[in-house]
């Protein structure tokens, strides 16, 4: 049995009380970063290509750049919130489609898993440039293959739909290969990251799995997303926890002292 397009447009009530939860938690954090000298730097290296011995100098030597962890990843939260905003406004207005819904919903989801994993590499210390940038566009890019599942047609007898799905989690999992990688480096070298900042990361992983589940659940469909209503409503309380939780953990972890 084929089953159409899988997820309805969001009710407004649902979206609208993630806009808000949303735009609290940012205001809360802005609040506790001017009240505090909680501050979580990091540093990204930007260096000129290599070039051979012969030829002549580069113009521009490396460069260090400052990124404050906390302010960094409150962009994922805003993007987030916006987003939920928007959908709050255009469902109240009645022209909310469920293509325009998925669109707006996999932006949102595509920045948050693309910024979050940016911040995650600079706290274990992954800053090359070079590296950050790769991580991000392998997660926004893999978040938004997700696009493409929900223009899939879903069918309960076999998992063959699911090849979009299996795409963007392959794409989503490997800059967190590199991650481990770094942390791996760090203990062999004898300077591993502090251990508020492995228990961060490994609390954002554990809420990017369980988004990724959550979309599994949508893509299949299983469990509460069996029904549209059920979907719509499992990805906002996702999406809204794949932005919640790591803006809370890292600033958790700046107000520890790091």
């Amino acid at each position: 049995m084929t089953l159409a397009m899988a997820v309805d447009a969001p009710r407004g009530a649902d979206t609208r009380i993630a806009a808000v939860v949303l735009a609290l938690q940012a205001f809360v954090t802005l609040v506790v970063l001017g009240a505090t000298d909680a501050r979580l730097e990091t540093f990204v290296s930007i260096a000129p290509p290599l070039i051979p011995l012969e030829a002549s100098a580069p113009l521009v030597a490396e460069v260090l750049v400052s990124a404050e962890a906390v302010r960094g990843i409150l962009a994922a939260l805003l993007v987030v919130c916006v987003v939920q905003a928007i959908l709050t406004v255009m469902s109240r207005r009645g022209t909310l489609s469920a293509r325009t819904a998925s669109t707006l919903h996999w932006v949102a989801a595509s920045q948050a898993l693309g910024i979050t994993i940016v911040i995650v590499a600079l706290l274990n210390g992954a800053g090359v440039a070079a590296t950050i940038v790769l991580a991000y566009a392998l997660a926004a890019s893999g978040g938004m293959l997700g696009w493409l599942q929900d223009r899939t047609a879903r069918a309960e007898s076999s998992r063959g739909h699911l090849w979009a799905y299996a795409f963007m989690t392959v794409l989503v999992i490997v800059p967190w290969g590199a991650v481990a990688l770094v942390q791996i480096t760090g203990l062999v070298l004898g300077a591993p990251a502090s251990a508020g900042v492995r228990i961060t990361t490994l609390v954002i992983l554990a809420v990017t799995a369980v988004w990724a589940a959550a979309e599994w659940a949508i893509a299949r469909p299983a469990g509460v997303a069996r029904t549209s209503e059920g979907a719509a409503r499992l990805r906002i309380l996702s999406v809204t926890m794949l932005a919640s939780v790591p803006a809370g953990a890292v600033l958790v972890l700046a107000v520890a002292g790091g």
